[in-house]
């Protein structure tokens, strides 16, 4: 299949990624190189593992030792033997005077990427609970990542800590079956989240929705099923299965919801 071909089976704004999936996929068959990637999104994992289908290599993912969203694969010749430590991955743990302060997602992510000077790429999942925070490393930006002292106000000690310590975070998804006029995004997020359709234009609008990890501002952008749609400050709507039409013509959909615990 020609890369002209191969590319219309993607959304345009992927094209970079594939080009660097296929750059990869070359160095190992061409080189028998070992390639460890950047953490990944789940899109960004399906895409490699689509490309690498029916390929002479092999291809491993951290997601074998550590559920996370974000995750490393590792793409080589048919005879590599697997070492975890290829992956590139450390745990650390983020301990701060959590009676005096409460550090959030943001704060963790912004000071890491701020401080040590990296991409973002080099940070796997953020875990916040509220007397400690754990996130995942590239292993080699370990030291860089071990000078940082303070995040927002809070004075803090970072350590790497084993695999075994990692965090169990509660699962607040739901399961629910929404009735929708329509697949339109607009009105699934206000149906989900029970926002007023104007809140959810608006939040389409200012750039706080992402589908599958891509910025969607037009409202009436059509989804479909295994989607993942990101509302900033709300949640995560995932489209589990589109069930059919009602007798009155509404669209009955199969939906899992991950609410944002909010302060109100």
């Amino acid at each position: 299949m020609s890369n002209g071909v191969l590319y219309q089976h993607f959304h345009a704004d992927e094209r970079y990624f594939i080009e660097r999936c296929l750059d990869w996929i070359e160095q190992v068959e061409n080189n028998f190189s070992v390639i460890t990637t950047y953490f990944l999104n789940p899109r960004e994992v399906q895409i490699l593992q689509s490309l690498v289908n029916k390929r002479e290599l092999q291809i491993f993912s951290s997601q074998d030792f550590a559920a996370t969203e974000l995750s490393k694969l590792i793409l080589a010749p048919t005879f590599y033997e697997l070492d975890e430590q290829d992956f590139d991955i450390s745990l650390l743990e983020i301990r701060y005077p959590a009676k005096f302060y409460h550090l959030t997602h943001s704060q963790v992510l912004g000071t890491f990427l701020g401080q040590a000077g990296v991409k973002r790429q080099e940070l796997g999942d953020i875990f916040v609970t509220d007397e400690k925070v754990q996130l995942f490393v590239s292993h080699h930006l370990l030291e860089t990542f071990q000078t940082i002292e303070k995040i927002a106000k809070a004075t803090v000690q970072i350590r790497e800590i084993d695999f075994s310590n990692l965090l169990e975070v509660d699962n607040t998804a739901t399961r629910e079956v929404v009735l929708l006029s329509s697949l339109r995004i607009d009105k699934i997020i206000s149906v989900c989240f029970n926002l007023s359709r104007n809140i959810a234009t608006d939040m389409l609008k200012f750039k706080k929705v992402k589908i599958n990890y891509f910025e969607v501002e037009k409202k009436d952008f059509s989804v479909n099923k295994d989607d993942l749609i990101s509302v900033r400050g709300f949640g995560r709507i995932k489209i589990l299965d589109i069930l059919g039409m009602t007798k009155k013509g509404k669209q009955r959909v199969e939906v899992e919801i991950i609410r944002n615990h909010r302060k109100m």
